[in-house]
């Protein structure tokens, strides 16, 4: 049975990559780079996390973990916070170009989709906790399908800022943001929340 890497190692393995996506963007990451700034030997990356794709999941997956996101008391309060976060987070060229290099990876392999996914809907990720306590309040449905949430939460943002690569301004942003509450919460436009 192989032996699984300390959590030391994992943890120097996933700084390593982060610092290379921070300061150098996904093209820079490799096995070779990743165990050279880390000190770790490539068989225990490999071991780990079975290459690049991996590696770069898991280092995305743990800074959402890292980041779990603010309590305002409401969901349309909840998301506006999250919401601003991602925009200045999607505002870096690099974390663009990240995104698109996921975002094709999963189009390319079924192993690199079922990544994406797992990073994008995280039991512990900021949305998602969100979620949860806007269906724990009543401001959902019980029944609210938590994936298929995360998709109306993210889509105009992902298309606004990575495919037209475009800034929302102030009303436009809570516009949509009014919109995507209405839409998950089932209210229509112009009723009371």
């Amino acid at each position: 049975m192989p032996r699984t890497p300390s959590k030391a190692a994992e943890a120097r393995l996933l700084q390593a990559t982060a610092e290379i996506l921070a300061g150098d963007g996904v093209g820079a990451v490799s096995v070779e780079a990743v165990a050279r700034r880390s000190g770790i030997a490539k068989t225990t990356l490999y071991r780990h996390f079975g290459g690049v794709d991996g590696l770069v999941f898991a280092a995305v997956g743990a800074s959402v973990r890292a980041n779990p996101g603010p309590d305002t008391g409401s969901l349309l309060g909840d998301l506006r916070e999250i919401q601003r976060r991602y925009l200045e987070v999607a505002h870096s060229p690099i974390n663009r170009e990240l995104f698109a290099w996921m975002l094709t990876r999963s189009m390319q392999s079924p192993d690199a989709a079922a990544l994406f996914r797992k990073t994008r809907v995280q039991p512990q990720g900021p949305t998602v906790l969100a979620l949860q306590r806007a269906i724990a309040r009543g401001e959902l449905p019980a029944t609210t399908n938590i994936e298929l949430a995360m998709h109306v939460i993210q889509g105009p943002l992902i298309s606004r800022r990575i495919v037209e690569n475009s800034d929302l301004t102030d009303d436009e942003f809570e516009t949509l943001l009014e919109m995507t509450f209405r839409a998950l919460a089932g209210a229509a436009p112009g009723s009371d929340r």
